[in-house]
């Protein structure tokens, strides 16, 4: 029997490397997990109701944005969402801006977590916005049918501004955090030093193509295919 899967987003968080090259912000997951123990990932999760609350986006419209991603426009939304809160409550990263750069506080997160506030609240509590520009969707990726614990997951892909730092949440749930090159990270799974799964390995080989974030962006997909692994 086939298991459902959840809907699901994860969020690259890049920059430039001063050294040269594209860095991506990884978590090690927790060995305890039922899904991907000590795998390194990029910070994301399920889908959760709250996402379904509608959030201003900000640049392109949703109908086109749910066009690349192939999903409805509700469907785009909560994905979106999803990515938004997800980032915030594991990185600390509010992906949300008004006239300056938006901040959320720890007891926000919180909330968050709790289930007490939604992102489309603390986006319009702020009268703060998403821009398309700066949550990019990027892949879309299945897991297999003989995995127990399936996510149909939408990745997007995130510029970060050299003023803005993620940090690692202590009680989430990855026993470390940083900034790897991407090179860096392709050559340490090739060592057998840290564990990346399949779609996360193929996101890391396809930015590897390019020498900063503004080339890749410039080669952004036009519309996403599911892929299983």
């Amino acid at each position: 029997m086939t298991t459902r899967s959840r809907d699901a987003a994860t969020v690259v968080l890049a920059r430039d490397s001063a050294s040269g090259g594209i860095e991506v912000w990884m978590l090690k997951r927790i060995g305890t997990l039922n899904f991907a123990p000590h795998a390194h990932v990029f910070p994301g999760g399920a889908v959760d109701a709250s996402d379904s609350e509608l959030f201003p986006l900000d640049g392109d419209s949703l109908i086109n944005v749910a066009s690349v991603m192939d999903v409805e426009p509700l469907k785009a939304n909560q994905l979106m969402a999803a990515a938004v809160r997800e980032t915030f409550e594991e990185s600390g990263i509010v992906l949300a801006s008004n006239r300056h750069p938006t901040t959320w506080s720890e007891q926000d997160r919180q909330d968050l977590l709790l289930g007490r506030t939604s992102i489309a609240q603390l986006l319009n509590r702020e009268q703060a916005h998403v821009h398309s520009q700066d949550l990019i969707p990027w892949a879309w990726w299945l897991t297999p049918d003989y995995v127990p614990f399936r996510f149909d997951t939408w990745f997007f892909f995130a510029p970060v501004r050299e003023d803005v730092e993620p940090r690692h949440v202590l009680e989430g749930e990855a026993v470390e955090a940083r900034w790897w090159k991407v090179d860096e990270a392709l050559e340490s799974n090739r060592a057998g030093q840290i564990i990346l799964l399949w779609p996360t390995l193929r996101v890391l080989l396809d930015l590897n193509q390019w020498s900063s974030v503004a080339e890749a962006v410039s080669h952004r997909p036009v519309r996403l295919e599911q892929q299983s692994g």
